[in-house]
C-alpha cells in the first residue's frame, strides 16, 4: 500500500471562550502522545500565547514547526487591512525575538480569511497557509474562505505562497477535535476504510486535552492513520516537499 501524507496541527490559544490558558497549561499531555508515536506536527500559536509561555515554546521549537497563529485570534473578517497588518506584524516581531528567525506559516483564526489576507501573508514574508477549508459537511455552515478550493496543498492564483488545505474525509467530514470528541473513533476507522486520500489533515485545539476522553480517542485516531499507511508531516515539510 502506497504511504500518504497527514498534516497533524494544533490551534495554542486561549480556553474556548474563555480568558484562560488551561488548554496551553496542559499542552504536553497531547504532545507526549505524539513523542510515543513519533509524529511531526505543527503548532499554530497565538502571540498571546507566546508572550504568556516564551520559555515553554522556546523549548518546543526544537521538536515541533511553531507557526503564527495572529496576534490575539480576533477573527480576520472584524479587521480592516491596518488592523490585520498590526496583528502580523506584533507576532513576527515577537517571534523573531525568541527563535531568532521569521514564521514562514500561518493559519487564521476559525479559518477565516480571504483573498487580500492572503496577499498580506506573501507580503509580511510567510511561504504558507493553512486556512482554507475547501470542503465541509453540508449540514454546517462554513464562515471561513468563500467559494471552492482545491483539495490537495495547491499555490493561489497570482500568489508564491502554498496554501495546505485542512482537508475533510467523504462528505467533508473534518478530522479534528471537536469531531474526535464527538464521534466514536470506529466512525473514522470506517471512513478510512471506504477511502483513504493521498493527503488528509489532522487538526485540534489546545483546549482540546480539557475533555476528559479526548486523549484517549486520539490516540485510536493516531493508530487508524498508521494502519492506512499515513505519514505525518509538519507543514515546513510539506512545503519542502513542493519545491
Amino acid at each position: 500500500m502506497q504511504n500518504k501524507t497527514c498534516f497533524a496541527s494544533i490551534d495554542v490559544e486561549k480556553d474556548l471562550g474563555k480568558e484562560e490558558f488551561q488548554g496551553v497549561e496542559k499542552l504536553d499531555i497531547i504532545l507526549d502522545v505524539f513523542k510515543k508515536h513519533n509524529l511531526s506536527a505543527t503548532l499554530f500559536v497565538t502571540g498571546e500565547v507566546l508572550q504568556k509561555y516564551p520559555t515553554k515554546f522556546q523549548e518546543l521549537a526544537s521538536l515541533y514547526e511553531i507557526a503564527c497563529h495572529s496576534f490575539t485570534h480576533r477573527f480576520w473578517n472584524t479587521l480592516n487591512l491596518g488592523e490585520r497588518q498590526a496583528e502580523l506584524d506584533k507576532f513576527i516581531e515577537l517571534y523573531q525575538a525568541l527563535f531568532q528567525k521569521k514564521p514562514i506559516g500561518f493559519r487564521a483564526p476559525s479559518h477565516i480569511i480571504d483573498d487580500d489576507g492572503i496577499k498580506l501573508l506573501e507580503e509580511k514574508g510567510f511561504l504558507y497557509d493553512s486556512s482554507v477549508v475547501p470542503h465541509y459537511p453540508p449540514f454546517k455552515k462554513y464562515r471561513g474562505y468563500p467559494g471552492r478550493a482545491p483539495l490537495l496543498p495547491y499555490y493561489p492564483k497570482n500568489t508564491a505562497i502554498l496554501e495546505i488545505p485542512v482537508r475533510g474525509q467523504i462528505l467533508g467530514f473534518p478530522l479534528t477535535g471537536a469531531w474526535i470528541r464527538g464521534l466514536p473513533p470506529c466512525f473514522y476507522k470506517v471512513l478510512f476504510s471506504v477511502y483513504s486520500p493521498s493527503f488528509i489533515t489532522l487538526n485540534m485545539h489546545s483546549w482540546d486535552i480539557l475533555d476528559s476522553c479526548f486523549l484517549n480517542k486520539l490516540e485510536k485516531i493516531f493508530k487508524i492513520l498508521k494502519n492506512r499507511n499515513y505519514l505525518f508531516h509538519n507543514g515546513e515539510q510539506i512545503l519542502k516537499n513542493r519545491q
